[in-house]
């Protein structure tokens, strides 16, 4: 069975392919990374679980570059997708991320632990780190700009944002071109059909409104009619006007107007006088 990627597959594969040019910046892609799935380890074996073939390669190539050793990779199974066990040690006294690193930092964080909803359903992106990484976050949230919310959720720190331009940026930030491109057009879609459903919405609303208006009209005429036909005494524009809302219950004032031959404000006022003539007469509530 194929399971078909989300869009966090999707954003996760395009920055599994994004390679850090500064060595720096590789280095702390690398920590915020490990950091996230198991905690900081200089020197000690670590055994990561990685859930996405792409990332697992990502952290293999970064590992061995700043000089680690990985000792296994192993291919698993989880209920939906195979996943990867790395058995890593990355050499000690690693160094402190520079300013230029903070969006190697957030990529690295979102690879190993993050998630993104849909943009046609919902605008969140979220990344549940362990304690330890928690200061590296910090940093490269600050040195990004990005104003991440935190809240606690199962023992790890989660770091998310809600809103359609945090999300873009962020993803911009991280080197997701291709993600904010459909990001885009998923907004672009997701405000459309809000809008739509608005006006639907609106129009369903004035359309009741029309015709509970409508239906008290037939009624105050019915009224009129059965109560000694006091309609006779009305003017002849009244009467015309009772005739013909009796003859199209459903009809709107524009459509009644365009039979009379009236203006529809001529329309409106000629049925207001009809519903005050059956008030009057205590005909209706």
């Amino acid at each position: 069975m194929t399971v078909k990627a989300s869009f966090t597959d999707e954003v996760k594969a395009e920055l599994a392919n994004v390679q850090p040019a500064r060595p720096c910046c590789q280095e702390a892609e690398l920590t915020a990374m490990v950091e996230a799935l198991a905690g900081a380890g200089d020197g000690a074996p670590l055994t990561l679980r990685i859930p996405r073939n792409a990332v697992a390669r990502k952290v293999v190539h970064l590992a061995r570059v700043a000089g680690g050793r990985v000792e296994t990779v192993r291919k698993g199974a989880t209920e939906k997708r195979p996943s990867y066990r790395l058995r890593l040690t990355l050499p000690s006294g690693r160094g402190s991320a520079d300013a230029c690193c903070a969006r190697a930092i957030l990529r690295g964080t979102f690879l190993a632990r993050g998630l993104l909803g849909n943009p046609a359903d919902a605008y969140h992106l979220e990344m549940a780190v362990s304690a330890g990484a928690t200061t590296l976050v910090n940093s490269g949230a600050v040195r990004a700009g990005v104003a991440l919310k935190r809240t606690t959720r199962r023992g790890r720190t989660v770091y998310y944002l809600k809103g359609a331009e945090p999300i873009s940026r962020m993803l911009g930030l991280m080197g997701a071109n291709r993600a904010v491109m459909r990001f885009e057009n998923d907004r672009i879609l997701r405000d459309m059909r809000s809008q739509a459903n608005r006006r639907a919405n609106s129009e369903t609303a004035n359309m009741d409104k029309r015709l509970r208006a409508a239906l008290q009209q037939r009624e105050a005429i019915r009224r009129l009619k059965a109560r000694d036909n006091r309609l006779q005494s009305l003017p002849p524009a009244l009467r015309e006007m009772a005739e013909l809302r009796l003859a199209h219950p459903r009809a709107s004032l524009r459509e009644l107007a365009q039979v009379a031959q009236v203006s529809k404000s001529a329309v409106a006022n000629r049925l207001r006088r009809l519903v005050g003539q059956a008030n009057r007469n205590g005909l209706i509530d």
